[in-house]
């Protein structure tokens, strides 16, 4: 076993289960075998069961997703060339998974956002830091509200589609379709 926590490799299982299978289909017991877990370490960590282990799930996927999006911008010189890289490596990340991944929200909140009251605020926080970390990103774009939501529209519908048709293309296109609308924010020439 490695390094980390009984705790953390329960979360980091449930993140990756819930993306891959969803919520109402990863039991218990699945994810204390995928896990690798002792089965009383399940309640003696998440006393709020399954859903208190979904919100620390949720709460990891937005940490790795932030992480993934100040990487894009510290190493790229232009919003374009930052959300091409980003989504370079989501397309990465989804062919590795054998296209059964994408954003660590999106199946659970397509699932449960009607269900559960604690995974829809998790979520709606989530997508709420990632909307705030864009717009602190893009700098100088004009209406970077606007710009930070059309980044993440396009990549939660680039992801989905990508998905369904096992390439990455969706994924090279929204990009593509990204740097359109930021230049024509800025005024550059297309």
């Amino acid at each position: 076993m490695s390094d980390t926590t009984t705790r953390e490799r329960m979360i980091s299982t449930a993140m990756t289960l819930f993306r891959r299978e969803g919520y109402q289909a990863t039991s218990w017991r699945r994810l204390v075998e995928e896990a690798g877990t002792p089965w009383g370490s399940a309640y003696h960590h998440f006393p709020g069961g399954k859903e208190q282990l979904a919100v620390a799930a949720i709460e990891l996927g937005t940490a790795v997703v932030a992480k993934t999006v100040r990487r894009a911008f510290e190493r790229n010189e232009t919003v374009e060339d930052a959300v091409a890289w980003w989504y370079r490596k989501a397309g990465e990340a989804l062919a590795a998974d054998d296209y059964r991944g994408g954003c660590p929200l999106a199946t659970i909140t397509l699932e449960m956002a009607h269900a559960s009251p604690a995974i829809t605020k998790a979520c709606q926080d989530a997508f709420a830091a990632w909307h705030t970390l864009l717009v602190e990103l893009l700098g100088d774009v004009q209406d970077p509200e606007d710009v930070a939501t059309a980044i993440m529209n396009n990549l939660e519908g680039a992801l989905l589609v990508s998905r369904i048709h096992r390439s990455t293309e969706p994924l090279e296109r929204a990009a593509r379709h990204v740097a359109l609308v930021t230049r024509a924010g800025t005024g550059e020439p297309g």
